[in-house]
């Protein structure tokens, strides 16, 4: 007989300092909600969790968009999933783009010019070898100007 376990991952969301990061002057990066929690059933269910983003910028100056995952995810009793096992959907495109999680490697989420809001989409595809349990996970986004 098989147990299914609920996987439930618990994202905080961080975020650099847009003028402390040489990001533009006046910009300001809002993230709602600033946790992520993800509800998985038995593979091969996909479990998903989103957030907005509002990136205001007075006038039209140009601006990038990257979100970094600070390591793989990991539970408390010490196991772990890499963070490339989530992917995000952003929208509207090509505003906000399409990608996967990176350990310690910045990618890009979104660019554009002037204040701009969206959505994010994250997925966690569910594997039988990913062990029951909750996982926490540090995501920072910077936001910067070219």
């Amino acid at each position: 007989m098989l147990t299914l376990g609920r996987l439930i991952l618990a994202v905080i969301l961080g975020l650099a300092s847009p003028a402390a990061a040489g990001g533009p002057s006046g910009g300001q990066l809002i993230i709602v909600p600033n946790t992520l929690n993800f509800r998985v059933g038995p593979p091969p269910m996909v479990a998903h969790a989103e957030i907005s983003v509002q990136v205001l910028i007075p006038g039209q100056v140009p601006w990038r968009l990257t979100i970094m995952a600070l390591g793989p995810l990991r539970s408390t009793d010490g196991s772990e999933i890499p963070a490339s096992q989530v992917i995000w959907k952003g929208s509207p495109g090509p505003l906000f783009v399409n990608g996967t999680l990176s350990a310690n490697q910045p990618q890009l989420l979104g660019k554009g010019q002037g204040s701009k809001a969206g959505v994010v989409r994250f997925f966690l595809k569910n594997r039988w070898d990913l062990a029951e349990g909750q996982y926490n996970q540090r995501l920072l986004f910077n936001l910067s100007s070219p």
